[in-house]
């Protein structure tokens, strides 16, 4: 039994220990962005949780699960869109309801993977005979908006009883991000960042961490910038000018349908972090330079496109912290930038 228990130690105990280490190191990722947290980063200059917290704006949107959708209704603008869309009060749907403008956002569980064909889908319902609107503002992060467009179905539909339904039994899951003591985060987490001394991607992590030629870039001057590993491994896509034209012409369609309902379309792209912040990389030879926006803003357009590269980037010659450090999202900075420029739009 006793050599039992011994040789059973020589394989547990190392673990207890990597746990403890683990656990002193690591904070809980709760106040941290997405990638310290798929990063397994022990060190975080700057949490997420700092920048949230010098904001305290009022919820001013309703979410399209929130009304009662077989009353008709009139609303300013509808948003959709993915997780730059979900930044509840300090994202930009909620800066521009603060604008005084009415906004209804589209649920994400709702939008699901592609709210390009979810918003297709909304067009072909009788949604917006209940819900009637002048602009419907569309966001797409431009990781994912050429894949997104590749294979559009123009005829999908979606049921409205199924959407009543869908509406009135989902039951939001809250994620928990806590280090778990058995999992495989204890053997990852200080891999990963031994790895980080000697290459900007370890094997096991999802976050390049990348050397900065600017330190005044993010609050408390961080020599690293941090990029989700998709704003790279996607570049073949995001760059290719057919694809990117293509995207143009499905939204452009999209454009056409609306107008027959009389409402405008709005497209806010959002710029992947790399995309914004590529010039501040301190050896560009390693790294693919993104292309995307120099395809997408010189083409022309049938519906009102937010310009965002150009003024996210022209927002980083006198502001810091346009995107958190710790995460692949733009701050609240960057969304009351997008948002202010949507207003000029509406408002034109």
């Amino acid at each position: 039994m006793k050599k039992f228990i011994l040789n059973t130690s020589i394989f547990i105990v190392p673990f207890f220990i990597l746990h403890a280490f683990n656990v002193f190191n690591y904070e809980q990722r709760g106040v941290e962005g997405d990638l310290a947290r798929v990063g397994y980063l022990y060190s975080n200059p700057l949490p997420r949780g700092i920048i949230m917290s010098q904001y305290n704006l009022p919820i001013k949107f309703t979410l399209l699960s929130e009304i009662d959708l077989t009353n008709k209704s009139k609303i300013d603008v509808v948003t959709i869109g993915d997780s730059f869309s979900e930044q509840e009060s300090l994202g930009y749907k909620n800066f521009l309801g603060n604008n005084c403008t009415s906004v209804i956002h589209v649920d994400r569980y709702i939008s699901g993977n592609n709210p390009i064909q979810t918003l297709i889908g909304l067009i072909n319902s009788n949604l917006f005979d209940f819900i009637q609107t002048d602009y419907i503002v569309l966001q797409t992060s431009v990781r994912d908006i050429n894949n997104r467009t590749k294979s559009i179905d123009f005829e999908n539909s979606i049921d409205f009883e199924l959407l009543l339904k869908k509406v009135n039994n989902n039951r939001r899951e809250v994620p928990n991000y806590n280090y778990q003591f058995f999992s495989d985060a204890t053997i990852k987490m200080p891999l990963n960042n031994f790895q980080y001394l000697f290459t900007p991607k370890p094997f096991f992590s999802k976050t390049y961490k990348v050397k900065s030629n600017n330190g005044n870039l993010f609050s408390n001057n961080p020599d690293y910038m941090l990029f989700y590993k998709d704003d790279i491994q996607k570049l073949n896509t995001k760059n290719d000018s057919l694809n990117t034209l293509n995207s143009i012409k499905v939204l452009n369609d999209i454009s056409n349908l609306l107008s027959r309902k009389n409402i405008e379309l709005i497209v806010i792209v959002s710029p992947d972090k790399y995309d914004i912040y590529y010039p501040y990389i301190e050896n560009k030879s390693d790294f693919i330079k993104p292309t995307f926006f120099s395809t997408y803003e010189k083409a022309d357009k049938k519906y009102k496109n937010v310009d965002t590269h150009r003024i996210l980037s022209k927002g980083l010659a006198t502001e810091r912290d346009i995107y958190f450090y710790d995460d692949t999202h733009w701050s609240p900075k960057g969304a009351k930038i997008v948002a202010d420029e949507l207003f000029s739009i509406i408002n034109k």
